[in-house]
């Protein structure tokens, strides 16, 4: 009987141990996520405050290599004068959210992050910016931006 009694005993401190072993690995897992999250809403306000400056050529630099190849500098910075100089000068920025997601269309699989902010210009008071992100060796790239 005490036999018995020791199997269980022993082979509930093996299940718990397991089971916080199991909880460790899920909660280091949720700080990992929880630290890309803040480092790529770090990047995407600071590539975000670079284009408020108009500096187009300095946001272009924030771009994904890959992303990078596809247009040069001056297309860049046309095409963010064409996209975001309406709006005017960005008065108001609140970061609403983000979203990690492994694939995007037209992009390989990867380590991506969708930043969301509500912001307003001034010339249209209520907007809603999302940045996309992808986590490379040097850090959190932007791949996306649009404004709505």
């Amino acid at each position: 009987m005490q036999r018995n009694l020791a199997i269980i005993v022993c082979s509930l401190s093996i299940g718990a141990g397991l089971m916080f072993t199991g909880c460790a690995m899920h909660s280091a897992g949720r700080a990992d996520r929880h630290a890309d999250e803040k480092e790529a809403r770090a990047a995407a306000v600071d590539w975000l405050h670079l284009v408020d400056r108009g500096d187009y050529a300095g946001a272009f630099e924030w771009e994904a290599q890959d992303f990078r190849m596809a247009r040069n500098k001056q297309q860049f910075a046309d095409y963010m004068q064409s996209h975001r100089a309406s709006f005017g000068r960005a008065r108001t920025r609140i970061g609403l959210g983000a979203a990690h997601l492994k694939r995007l269309v037209g992009r390989p699989d990867g380590d991506y992050i969708s930043v969301l902010f509500k912001t307003g210009f001034e010339h249209k008071p209520t907007c809603a910016e999302r940045v996309i992100l992808v986590k490379q060796p040097s850090g959190w790239r932007v791949v996306d931006y649009q404004v709505y």
